[in-house]
């Protein structure tokens, strides 16, 4: 490959990209309803107004499952975000899903006419129409061939990601020159030993050594937004990666947000191998799992004068069919699994057969989450299919640091593959954050969500804002699995016009709730 050059169009890469804002994350405000149009290189995207109530009498669209491979057009996205509505009209009422930049949707040869799009509209194989404008069936097309790349369904997460190691790490609107670059990044030049040292309190606060992170907030991240200079990052910050290429002598990512930034100030992460358990009559309820920071957990036998002894151990998340009832010796109490082997019931998170609710229909897809002992269970009608582990939101007294998840009943809201979450936290001595694209998100209240969560691996710990953080296997496996449905080389998608949110019950204690900031 050579040097400066867009890996995939041939050319320099030096277009303005677009700086895309996020949805807040979890117990912060909600995310907009509708997709946000692409903002300017340099300023955050207003929220756009809620999508008005559809009407009853709307036609319900028609989503039908294609049969055998598809040989007719794609149609590659290549604005930042686009609409697919129920008919060919761009009113806000209608719309029931988005493809994002570089999304590929198969639609029907040929355009038809309608409102707020010139050109014409392309109908979908499977239902919805998308405006022709807003993108090209043309694989050759110079602006398909630089659209940023598809998520991809079939890996463990959708995008390569990569998490920021030190602070001050500037994103970069187009790709910088050796002059910028040595500009923008002053720390890859030895300190200058004759150069008198200035006030620490003007400088910025990624060269402050005494500066709190929890101090800085979102907005002073842009301050120094010139044109090239997009906004600087905070230690811990996470990018999702469109690509690689090499300029300067160094190599950068672009991100799915069309910004550029040093591979050298990050670090590359991983997706959980970590994976629940498909349920059938064989290998049923109750499933347990071995949690926490220990690798392994110690397996019990019965030994020949009826105690308990150790026998060997037990994996870290290997689930543990049970059966049985509990035993109780030495003050605790044991759990005895189809293998054969006893463990203790306090080294084990497990999954029970939840109440049904009486309004459940047949074969009605569903989710089921315990707060208590940190489970899911996804369910047809009454019958489980799959259980897993979650991490729900962290518990505190103080209610400024008290982000647990609310218990109740509900439908998810709108589905998206991914999408960026960032906040400035809600008590003192919380940090920033910022995660782009987090992967397999369902809203269901307000911004509360299950979704994947690649930046820890506690699983059957509390450890969100709110949300109900799932290993990102168990997330696409349940994103696919509810409703509303997100067709091939969609984004997203709502429930409304006719498609349906499945339900989610969320069991926990009830708290008295608290005003947050």
């Amino acid at each position: 490959m050579r040097s400066g050059l867009d890996p995939r169009g041939g050319r320099l890469y030096r277009a303005a990209l677009v700086l895309a804002v996020g949805a807040s994350g979890c117990d912060q405000e909600p995310p907009p309803s509708t997709p946000p149009e692409p903002p300017s290189a340099l300023e955050p995207a207003p929220p756009p107004p809620e999508a008005s109530a559809p009407d009853a009498g709307l036609p319900a669209p028609s989503l039908t499952e294609p049969v055998g491979p598809y040989a007719g057009p794609y149609f590659t996205v290549t604005t930042g975000s686009t609409g697919i509505y129920t008919e060919p009209t761009a009113e806000r009422s209608r719309k029931i899903g988005y493809a994002r930049n570089g999304g590929r949707v198969p639609v029907l040869p040929g355009v038809v006419p309608g409102d707020g799009c010139r050109a014409g509209w392309y109908r979908l194989l499977d239902g919805g129409y998308i405006c022709s404008s807003e993108g090209s069936i043309d694989p050759a097309n110079p602006q398909v061939r630089l659209a940023v790349r598809a998520p991809d369904l079939n890996a463990t997460l959708p995008y390569p990601y990569a998490r920021n190691a030190q602070n001050g790490t500037p994103l970069y609107t187009s790709v910088p020159t050796r002059e910028q670059i040595a500009a923008y990044e002053p720390w890859l030049e030895p300190p200058d030993p004759n150069r008198a040292p200035g006030d620490p309190r003007a400088l910025p606060w990624w060269q402050r050594k005494e500066t709190a992170l929890s101090d800085v907030r979102l907005a002073e991240l842009a301050v120094e937004s010139d044109g090239l200079l997009g906004r600087r990052m905070v230690k811990g910050f996470y990018v999702a990666v469109d690509t690689e290429f090499e300029w300067m002598e160094r190599t950068w990512y672009k991100t799915t947000k069309g910004l550029v930034a040093p591979k050298d100030r990050f670090v590359a992460v991983e997706g959980s191998s970590f994976q629940g358990v498909n349920l059938d009559a064989e290998r049923g309820l109750p499933v347990a799992w071995v949690y926490g920071s220990r690798d392994t957990r110690p397996t019990f036998v019965v030994g020949k004068s009826g105690k308990l002894e150790q026998s060997g151990s037990v994996e870290r998340w290997k689930p543990l069919h049970l059966v049985g009832e509990p035993r109780e010796a030495d003050g605790h109490s044991y759990l005895e699994s189809t293998e054969g082997f006893w463990v203790r019931a306090d080294h084990v998170r497990v999954a029970q057969a939840p109440p049904i609710p009486l309004d459940v229909q047949a074969h009605e897809h569903w989710i089921h989450v315990n707060l208590h002992t940190q489970t899911l269970v996804a369910l047809a009608g009454a019958t489980p299919v799959y259980a897993t582990l979650v991490s729900s939101g962290r518990e505190s007294d103080d209610a400024d640091k008290d982000h647990r998840t609310p218990p109740g009943q509900w439908n998810i809201r709108e589905k998206h593959v991914t999408t960026t979450m960032d906040g400035d936290g809600t008590a003192a001595g919380d940090l920033p954050y910022s995660i782009e694209d987090v992967p397999y998100v369902m809203y269901f209240q307000g911004s509360y969500a299950l979704h994947g969560a690649f930046w820890h691996r506690n699983y059957g710990m509390r450890m969100s804002h709110g949300c109900i953080n799932l290993a990102p296997l168990d997330a696409k496996y349940l994103f696919f699995f509810t409703g509303p449905t997100v067709r091939e080389g969609w984004h997203g998608a709502w429930a409304n016009n006719g498609q349906t949110g499945s339900r989610i019950v969320i069991d926990g204690p009830v708290r008295e709730p608290t005003a947050r900031r």
